[in-house]
Protein backbone atom coordinates (compact mmCIF):
# COMPACT_ATOMS: atom_id res chain seq x y z
CA UNK A 1 0.00 0.00 0.00
CA UNK A 2 2.94 2.55 0.63
CA UNK A 3 3.87 2.23 -2.76
CA UNK A 4 0.32 3.63 -4.03
CA UNK A 5 -0.36 7.14 -5.05
CA UNK A 6 -3.56 7.69 -3.12
CA UNK A 7 -3.35 5.29 -0.37
CA UNK A 8 -6.98 5.95 0.84
CA UNK A 9 -8.36 4.38 4.23
CA UNK A 10 -11.08 2.77 1.93
CA UNK A 11 -8.96 0.35 0.77
CA UNK A 12 -8.07 -1.43 3.89
CA UNK A 13 -10.79 -3.67 4.53
CA UNK A 14 -10.84 -4.90 0.58
CA UNK A 15 -6.98 -5.64 1.58
CA UNK A 16 -7.51 -7.35 4.49
CA UNK A 17 -10.48 -9.46 2.98
CA UNK A 18 -8.13 -10.44 -0.11
CA UNK A 19 -5.36 -11.15 2.26
CA UNK A 20 -7.15 -13.87 3.70
CA UNK A 21 -8.50 -15.46 0.76
CA UNK A 22 -5.02 -15.71 -0.02
CA UNK A 23 -3.80 -17.37 3.56
CA UNK A 24 -6.65 -19.81 3.82
CA UNK A 25 -4.77 -23.17 4.44
CA UNK A 26 -5.39 -25.09 1.25
CA UNK A 27 -4.82 -29.07 0.63
CA UNK A 28 -1.66 -29.12 -0.92
CA UNK A 29 -0.08 -26.80 1.56
CA UNK A 30 3.05 -28.00 3.42
CA UNK A 31 3.10 -27.78 7.43
CA UNK A 32 5.83 -24.79 7.14
CA UNK A 33 3.34 -23.16 4.92
CA UNK A 34 0.28 -23.70 7.16
CA UNK A 35 1.91 -22.58 9.97
CA UNK A 36 3.64 -19.39 8.14
CA UNK A 37 -0.08 -18.71 6.79
CA UNK A 38 -1.84 -19.24 10.48
CA UNK A 39 1.08 -16.57 12.39
CA UNK A 40 0.65 -14.26 9.67
CA UNK A 41 -3.24 -13.98 9.29
CA UNK A 42 -3.02 -14.20 13.51
CA UNK A 43 -1.26 -10.96 13.74
CA UNK A 44 -3.33 -9.22 10.55
CA UNK A 45 -6.64 -10.09 11.79
CA UNK A 46 -6.38 -8.51 15.42
CA UNK A 47 -6.25 -5.43 13.23
CA UNK A 48 -8.71 -2.78 12.97
CA UNK A 49 -11.17 -4.44 15.47
CA UNK A 50 -12.23 -1.21 17.18
CA UNK A 51 -16.22 -1.11 16.56
CA UNK A 52 -15.38 2.76 15.65
CA UNK A 53 -12.52 2.03 13.60
CA UNK A 54 -14.49 -0.46 11.61
CA UNK A 55 -16.95 1.45 11.48
CA UNK A 56 -15.28 4.59 9.89
CA UNK A 57 -13.74 1.64 7.36
CA UNK A 58 -16.71 0.21 6.31
CA UNK A 59 -18.11 3.61 5.33
CA UNK A 60 -14.73 4.56 3.23
CA UNK A 61 -15.01 1.22 1.35
CA UNK A 62 -18.30 2.54 0.22
CA UNK A 63 -17.55 5.85 -0.49
CA UNK A 64 -14.36 4.56 -2.60
CA UNK A 65 -15.99 3.94 -6.26
CA UNK A 66 -13.44 1.08 -6.71
CA UNK A 67 -14.54 -1.10 -3.37
CA UNK A 68 -18.40 -0.04 -2.95
CA UNK A 69 -19.75 -3.35 -3.99
CA UNK A 70 -17.42 -5.17 -1.95
CA UNK A 71 -18.81 -4.99 1.61
CA UNK A 72 -19.87 -7.29 4.32
CA UNK A 73 -22.91 -6.05 5.46
CA UNK A 74 -24.09 -3.20 2.41
CA UNK A 75 -27.39 -2.41 3.97
CA UNK A 76 -26.34 -1.48 7.43
CA UNK A 77 -23.61 0.63 5.61
CA UNK A 78 -25.74 2.41 3.16
CA UNK A 79 -28.09 2.85 5.93
CA UNK A 80 -26.04 4.98 7.36
CA UNK A 81 -24.15 7.07 4.94
CA UNK A 82 -27.87 8.07 4.43
CA UNK A 83 -28.22 9.01 7.98
CA UNK A 84 -24.86 10.99 7.53
CA UNK A 85 -25.22 12.41 4.60
CA UNK A 86 -28.83 14.08 5.56
CA UNK A 87 -27.34 15.15 8.77
CA UNK A 88 -24.68 16.61 7.35
CA UNK A 89 -26.69 18.52 5.09
CA UNK A 90 -29.08 19.63 7.24
CA UNK A 91 -26.49 21.19 9.34
CA UNK A 92 -24.77 23.36 6.39
CA UNK A 93 -28.43 24.00 5.33
CA UNK A 94 -29.51 25.22 8.79
CA UNK A 95 -31.22 28.51 9.66
CA UNK A 96 -31.75 28.98 6.01
CA UNK A 97 -35.79 29.39 5.28
CA UNK A 98 -36.98 27.72 1.79
CA UNK A 99 -36.10 30.89 -0.30
CA UNK A 100 -32.65 31.16 0.92
CA UNK A 101 -32.19 27.21 -0.20
CA UNK A 102 -33.62 27.52 -3.28
CA UNK A 103 -31.78 30.69 -4.36
CA UNK A 104 -28.69 28.45 -3.13
CA UNK A 105 -29.51 26.09 -5.26
CA UNK A 106 -30.10 28.17 -8.21
CA UNK A 107 -26.34 29.46 -7.91
CA UNK A 108 -25.35 25.98 -7.84
CA UNK A 109 -26.85 24.73 -10.73
CA UNK A 110 -26.36 28.03 -12.72
CA UNK A 111 -22.38 27.67 -11.72
CA UNK A 112 -22.55 23.81 -12.75
CA UNK A 113 -24.17 24.96 -16.43
CA UNK A 114 -21.23 26.46 -18.16
CA UNK A 115 -19.01 23.19 -18.69
CA UNK A 116 -22.52 21.60 -20.66
CA UNK A 117 -22.24 24.56 -23.11
CA UNK A 118 -19.25 22.81 -24.41
CA UNK A 119 -21.16 20.46 -26.17
CA UNK A 120 -22.47 21.42 -29.52
CA UNK A 121 -26.57 22.01 -28.89
CA UNK A 122 -29.07 21.38 -32.36
CA UNK A 123 -31.10 24.71 -33.25
CA UNK A 124 -33.72 23.53 -31.30
CA UNK A 125 -32.13 22.76 -27.97
CA UNK A 126 -30.96 26.52 -28.07
CA UNK A 127 -34.26 27.40 -28.50
CA UNK A 128 -35.71 26.65 -25.56
CA UNK A 129 -32.31 25.98 -23.94
CA UNK A 130 -33.69 28.48 -21.33
CA UNK A 131 -36.59 26.84 -20.51
CA UNK A 132 -35.23 23.55 -19.63
CA UNK A 133 -32.96 25.04 -16.94
CA UNK A 134 -35.28 26.33 -15.49
CA UNK A 135 -37.21 23.38 -15.09
CA UNK A 136 -34.44 21.23 -13.98
CA UNK A 137 -33.77 23.96 -11.18
CA UNK A 138 -37.00 24.01 -10.50
CA UNK A 139 -37.36 20.48 -9.82
CA UNK A 140 -34.07 19.69 -7.70
CA UNK A 141 -35.28 23.06 -5.58
CA UNK A 142 -38.18 21.27 -4.95
CA UNK A 143 -36.80 17.92 -3.64
CA UNK A 144 -36.43 17.44 0.12
CA UNK A 145 -32.75 16.72 1.47
CA UNK A 146 -33.99 13.28 1.94
CA UNK A 147 -35.18 12.62 -1.58
CA UNK A 148 -32.06 14.08 -3.04
CA UNK A 149 -29.60 11.87 -1.02
CA UNK A 150 -31.82 8.99 -1.71
CA UNK A 151 -31.48 9.68 -5.54
CA UNK A 152 -27.71 10.73 -4.99
CA UNK A 153 -27.34 7.33 -3.25
CA UNK A 154 -29.41 5.16 -5.38
CA UNK A 155 -27.91 6.58 -8.98
CA UNK A 156 -24.18 5.80 -7.19
CA UNK A 157 -25.00 2.48 -6.51
CA UNK A 158 -26.11 1.76 -9.80
CA UNK A 159 -23.13 2.83 -11.46
CA UNK A 160 -20.41 0.21 -12.01
CA UNK A 161 -17.22 0.38 -9.78
CA UNK A 162 -14.09 2.07 -11.64
CA UNK A 163 -11.02 0.11 -12.70
CA UNK A 164 -8.31 -0.30 -9.81
CA UNK A 165 -6.01 1.86 -11.14
CA UNK A 166 -8.56 5.01 -10.80
CA UNK A 167 -7.92 8.02 -8.38
CA UNK A 168 -10.84 8.11 -6.33
CA UNK A 169 -10.34 11.39 -5.02
CA UNK A 170 -10.14 12.77 -8.37
CA UNK A 171 -13.49 10.51 -9.81
CA UNK A 172 -15.47 12.23 -6.93
CA UNK A 173 -13.71 15.63 -7.87
CA UNK A 174 -14.97 15.09 -11.49
CA UNK A 175 -18.38 13.82 -10.51
CA UNK A 176 -19.37 16.84 -8.02
CA UNK A 177 -22.49 18.17 -10.28
CA UNK A 178 -23.81 14.53 -10.06
CA UNK A 179 -23.22 14.14 -6.50
CA UNK A 180 -23.42 17.51 -4.93
CA UNK A 181 -23.90 16.17 -1.27
CA UNK A 182 -22.21 12.57 -1.72
CA UNK A 183 -19.10 14.10 -2.97
CA UNK A 184 -18.61 16.32 0.29
CA UNK A 185 -19.07 13.32 2.61
CA UNK A 186 -16.74 10.86 0.34
CA UNK A 187 -13.92 13.77 0.51
CA UNK A 188 -14.40 14.01 4.18
CA UNK A 189 -13.51 9.74 4.56
CA UNK A 190 -11.20 9.13 1.36
CA UNK A 191 -8.89 12.70 3.00
CA UNK A 192 -7.47 9.96 5.44
CA UNK A 193 -4.28 7.94 4.42
CA UNK A 194 -4.51 4.21 4.58
CA UNK A 195 -0.31 4.29 4.73
CA UNK A 196 3.07 6.57 4.03
CA UNK A 197 5.47 5.85 2.20
CA UNK A 198 8.08 2.95 2.87
CA UNK A 199 11.15 4.79 2.93
CA UNK A 200 9.60 6.99 5.38
CA UNK A 201 9.47 4.85 8.35
CA UNK A 202 13.44 3.83 7.68
CA UNK A 203 14.81 7.52 7.12
CA UNK A 204 16.21 9.41 10.21
CA UNK A 205 15.57 13.24 8.29
CA UNK A 206 12.65 13.30 10.48
CA UNK A 207 14.87 13.33 13.68
CA UNK A 208 16.24 16.14 13.27
CA UNK A 209 15.48 19.05 15.76
CA UNK A 210 16.72 22.40 15.92
CA UNK A 211 15.38 25.62 17.27
CA UNK A 212 14.33 27.45 14.11
CA UNK A 213 12.04 24.89 13.17
CA UNK A 214 10.49 23.37 16.23
CA UNK A 215 9.20 24.77 19.61
CA UNK A 216 9.41 21.53 21.43
CA UNK A 217 10.70 21.65 24.82
CA UNK A 218 14.17 19.58 24.92
CA UNK A 219 13.05 16.96 27.64
CA UNK A 220 9.91 16.51 24.80
CA UNK A 221 12.10 15.88 22.13
CA UNK A 222 14.37 13.35 23.82
CA UNK A 223 11.19 11.57 24.63
CA UNK A 224 9.74 11.69 21.04
CA UNK A 225 13.14 10.39 19.84
CA UNK A 226 13.10 7.34 22.29
CA UNK A 227 10.07 6.55 21.50
CA UNK A 228 10.58 6.39 18.09
CA UNK A 229 14.04 4.56 18.53
CA UNK A 230 12.20 1.97 20.60
CA UNK A 231 8.58 1.43 19.68
CA UNK A 232 9.39 -0.41 16.37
Amino acid sequence: MSSENSPTCGQILPILKKLEAHLAIKAGDTVFVSNLKKQVWANLSKRYQNDEIRNFLQVATALDPRFKHKLDDDDTIWDQIQINLIEQSTEEGGGADGDTMQSDNEDEQESQQPPCKLLRKTPLEELFAEEEVQNIVSQQSSMSIKTRVERELQIYQEVPPVLMSKDPAAWWWNQQNTYPLLSNLAFSYLCVQASTPSERVFSTAGDTICPERSRILPEKADMIIFLNKNCF
